[in-house]
């Protein structure tokens, strides 16, 4: 491993700096913070639908990282930020045991483990490193190999942990390593040809056409990846492949189905806004349409509810007993009125809509409650449904019209980490991750 000093890359110093900017409110009083923990062997599915943070859940509680590492108690949904240290301002990564620019966290043996990006000579090197459940005794545990052939060891999509195997992707290929394993003993369970390769023509880049991002996911002894990959049609559209979790008897098992199959939505035919994975089902969400599944084994599509009753657009999160949509809708850019489809920033959504996963209506929850004037609620951002719990992140940046085109702005609102409970219906704001400038 290379010993030249170490830096973090500007992206994740951006995020850490915002995320300090007053992280201090705890809300609810002291937390107890565990000594030991009992961590799942399992892929946390419910917990790995959402780029907004990493959530790990143990017996006691949840752990999330946000620029720093923090601990959510289950008995009594009170937050706290991990760090021993008296009077820690929490900027100092050589001081405080909270900071951690990871992004992907699990729970394994008897700590909690995490993916960090760091740099040198000019290359980037992706740690699995440690912490005892306190966040003390942070150690490096092993590197993760990328494809020695790429021109850029920076491609890297989100890794997944599953029964002692952390899974990954570098530069289009699918690789897994035991936890604590050495670096070249990562294996390759899936790559297409010239995996990672880019040509140079006419001065410029162009970019491999086998160049995929994946999205990882494992269902007990079978192992999926999603892929935006060009069809036999000519058209580009999200499949999903399953194999083996040593990589055997890879095949495509879905794809993206079309308008004439399940209707219109905002990303018609090319991608769901929404999937989850598990015993033999895939269950979707189409923004602008409707909540579905497919048998995998047999490509039997049902329609589970009508979804575009309640909104017009939406996001949604699945667990293996829910189905949860906001009614949020993406802004509008350029100064025309019509929101966009797909659009990155969606903003707004003030009502969860739960549903069981056979489709069955269950309640719906209010947000309105959480602010005392609901116009300085914006972009709330649904993060994960685990048992009866739904996290979820507002904050009060409002969409402005400036120069010709509607941009977010901060309005001295705040960046919350937010739950609702399901069976109770009770909406609380657990903790204040940034303050409002």
């Amino acid at each position: 491993m290379k010993t030249a000093k170490r830096f973090v890359t500007a992206f994740l110093a951006a995020l850490l700096t915002l995320s300090l900017a007053g992280c201090d409110k705890e809300v609810g009083g002291k937390v107890d913070i565990p000594t030991t923990i009992t961590g799942n062997e399992d892929f946390q599915k419910s917990l790995h639908q959402t780029d907004e943070m990493s959530l790990v859940e143990t017996d006691t509680g949840y752990y999330v990282v946000y620029g720093l590492l923090y601990y959510i108690e289950k008995a009594s949904m009170r937050a706290t930020i991990l760090c021993a240290k008296p009077d820690c301002d929490h900027t100092d990564p050589e001081i405080c045991n909270a900071i951690t620019l990871a992004d992907y966290l699990l729970a394994g043996r008897d700590k909690i483990y995490y993916v960090n990006t760091i740099f040198s000579t000019g290359e980037s090197e992706k740690l699995i490193q440690s912490v005892k459940p306190d966040a003390t005794d942070r150690e490096t545990v092993q590197e993760l190999k990328f494809n020695e052939t790429s021109s850029s060891q920076s491609s890297y999509d989100r890794a997944i942990y599953h029964r002692g195997y952390i899974y990954y992707v570098s530069d289009d290929i699918v690789y897994r390593v035991k936890l604590g394993g050495e670096k070249d003993s990562a294996e390759v369970i899936w790559s297409p040809e010239n995996a990672g390769a880019s040509q140079s023509h006419g001065g410029e880049i162009e970019i491999n056409p086998n160049a995929i991002r994946y999205t990882l996911w494992a269902d007990d002894d079978t192992l999926y990846f999603m892929a935006n990959v060009q069809t036999t049609d000519g058209t580009y559209k999200d499949v999903l492949f399953q194999c083996g979790l040593d990589g055997s008897d890879v095949r495509e098992v879905w794809v993206t189905p079309g308008a004439d199959q399940v209707g219109e939505w905002e990303t018609t035919g090319v991608s769901v806004s929404q999937w989850y994975v598990t015993g033999g089902y895939i269950y979707f969400y189409l923004s602008g349409g409707d909540m579905w599944r497919t048998e995998l084994a047999t490509g039997k599509l049902e329609k589970l509810a009508n979804t575009h009753e309640q909104t017009q657009y939406g996001s949604a999160i699945f667990s293996d007993d829910y189905m949860c949509l906001l009614n949020d809708y993406p802004v509008a850019f350029y100064g025309d009125p019509t929101p966009v489809p797909g659009g990155m920033i969606r903003s707004y959504g003030d009502t969860i809509f739960i549903y069981g996963l056979d489709g069955t209506f269950v309640k719906e929850i209010s947000l309105k409650d959480l602010y005392d004037d609901p116009n300085a609620m914006a972009e709330t951002h649904l993060l994960c449904c685990a048992g009866n719990d739904i996290f979820f992140l507002t904050n009060g940046r409002t969409p402005t019209a400036g120069s010709g085109m509607v941009s977010a702005t901060t309005k001295g609102g705040d960046t919350n980490l937010c739950h609702a409970d399901i069976e109770t219906g009770k909406v609380e704001v657990i903790y204040t991750l940034r303050k409002g400038q």
